[in-house]
């Protein structure tokens, strides 16, 4: 990351009520750009290699770069119409529900799969139960509170889809922390973490409106809270569904596995018996060269090796 990064390479248009990018600064508009943080005006330094914003001399906006990028990212949201919703990976389950999952599906595959193919069968499935998928928003709230029998908490963002809340929490240097996380469970409602940080690493904070909306749109940065129980559920009965496709699409080759076991274990047993019928030949092999070497070491006679 460069030492000279661009913090604010945006700022909030107070008469329109809309994000501003540094290259889309006007002498009309430039005395309108504030901090959401602060609520000061900004600078605009266009004529810089880099343009950006900046405070004014002797600010005391107590912002910094993590609060910078929240507000931009919800007031980014409220102008977004449509989002990609990733794929819900097993490990995004809770503790409960991947207990749940796994139990269930290892013994679908200790009953049905040869034991020596197992581990190779479980590795070589796939680790999302849902499918990533583009969703009208039809609904943007930010900054909403909720009760819970724990406590109440405040939500980010919250979108509505298919007359369904869904739960959106930026991150920037702090991911959610297990309290919360359990007001968001207690709740019900699909959760999405939204990593800021690699989104501003990857642009080296030269960034502007359209590359923050494109990463907020895509399942780029997105990891799943929590979902719904009844949901899980609903994927969980698909997914062993799935499993047990994939047992029966890998039914010839489980019975020619099966076939060949059985066909080591003849060889083995084969072997075993004609070790049973040659065991007393080396055995006496064994005691005349043994017979040997004794009357060779009464002569003085020594067998050198080259």
């Amino acid at each position: 990351m460069s030492k000279n990064y661009i913090k604010y390479p945006i700022a909030f248009h107070k008469q329109s009520e809309k994000l501003i990018g540094i290259s889309d600064v006007t002498d009309e508009n430039k005395t309108e750009l504030i901090c959401l943080e602060c609520k000061e005006n900004f600078v605009a330094v266009r004529k810089h290699q880099t343009p950006h914003f900046k405070h004014k001399p002797n600010s005391k906006c107590k912002g910094n770069v993590e609060t910078y990028i929240h507000w931009i990212t919800k007031e980014v949201f409220k102008e977004i119409k449509e989002i990609e919703l990733p794929e819900i990976f097993i490990h995004n389950l809770t503790e409960n529900q991947r207990e749940k999952f796994n139990n269930q599906v290892n013994l679908l595959i200790k009953h049905n799969v040869p034991e020596n193919l197992q581990i190779k069968f479980r590795k070589n499935l796939k680790k999302n139960i849902s499918e990533s998928g583009i969703f009208q928003i039809e609904k943007i709230e930010t900054e909403k509170e909720y009760k819970t029998t724990i406590g109440n908490v405040r939500i980010d963002i919250v979108i509505t889809i298919n007359n369904q809340e869904v739960f959106i929490e930026p991150f920037f240097s702090n991911q959610i922390d297990d309290f919360k996380r359990r007001k968001l469970i207690l709740l019900e409602r699909p959760t999405l973490a939204i990593d800021l940080l690699t989104f501003i690493d990857r642009f080296d904070y030269q960034y502007n409106l359209e590359n923050l909306k494109d990463y907020l749109i895509s399942k780029k940065g997105k990891n799943w809270i929590s979902n719904r129980e009844r949901k899980i559920e609903k994927y969980r009965l698909e997914y062993i569904n799935y499993v047990s496709e994939e047992i029966k699409r890998q039914h010839n080759d489980f019975k020619l596995n099966n076939l060949k076991l059985k066909k080591i274990t003849e060889l083995e047993s084969e072997i075993n018996v004609l070790e049973k019928k040659i065991r007393p030949t080396k055995d006496k092999i064994w005691k005349l060269k043994h017979e040997i070497s004794e009357i060779k070491n009464e002569l003085g006679i020594r067998d050198y090796e080259f």
